[in-house]
């Protein structure tokens, strides 16, 4: 099973990511971005793109990558990342889908005043990139079809990882009772979710 987690910046795709990843047995974080940067670093400066999801590799690497998991292990694969473009979508959700591989899409929500307030958290609340994402320059595609959306704007992270489980029919740890401890571990998830 794929668990798909896509929203806007600054929602908390990747804390969720972690969470779920720490609390679910035989699950995988599995990072498409890390492929983007790939493309970034190795290509000439000429075919640089501003996108790396424009890339058409990045697209085919991904959803080979994520067939060959699927295929070869039982593992549970964790996915955040923004797809908002029809397009791409069915290149990577939509062949995995047909292949009849179980991807299990969920689009995370979240108020903007609620989105500046995590952005700010995590130390981006400046960055113009950033607020442009949540100001609605990136708007998502209406050709994708968002089958389950959650708005996280009043839970926190450990109620968001276990209305996915729950909906996923998946067995997860229980949360952490110490809130600052947890807070602790989200943090640092967040950080890590920067430098990874």
């Amino acid at each position: 099973m794929i668990i798909w987690l896509n929203g806007p910046v600054g929602v908390g795709k990747n804390v969720i990511a972690y969470e779920l990843n720490r609390r679910l047995n035989g699950s995988i974080l599995y990072r498409p971005d890390n492929i983007g940067a790939l493309l970034k670093k190795q290509l000439p400066a000429e075919l640089l793109l501003d996108n790396f999801q424009d890339y058409p590799e990045w697209r085919q690497w991904n959803y080979q990558l994520l067939r060959k998991i699927s295929l070869q292990t039982k593992q549970t694969v964790i996915v955040p990342m923004r797809l908002a473009n029809a397009n791409y979508f069915d290149e990577i959700i939509g062949k995995l889908q047909a292949e009849q591989i179980d991807v299990r899409h969920y689009t995370l929500t979240a108020s903007p005043e609620v989105l500046k307030k995590r952005l700010q958290k995590r130390g981006d609340l400046h960055n113009q990139f950033m607020l442009s994402k949540i100001q609605g320059h990136e708007a998502d595609d209406p050709e994708i079809e968002f089958p389950t959306i959650l708005d996280t704007s009043e839970l926190t992270v450990p109620e968001i990882a276990e209305q996915i489980a729950k909906d996923c029919a998946l067995r997860i740890k229980p949360a952490m009772k110490n809130k600052y401890a947890q807070g602790a571990v989200n943090f640092g998830d967040m950080i890590r979710s920067k430098w990874n």
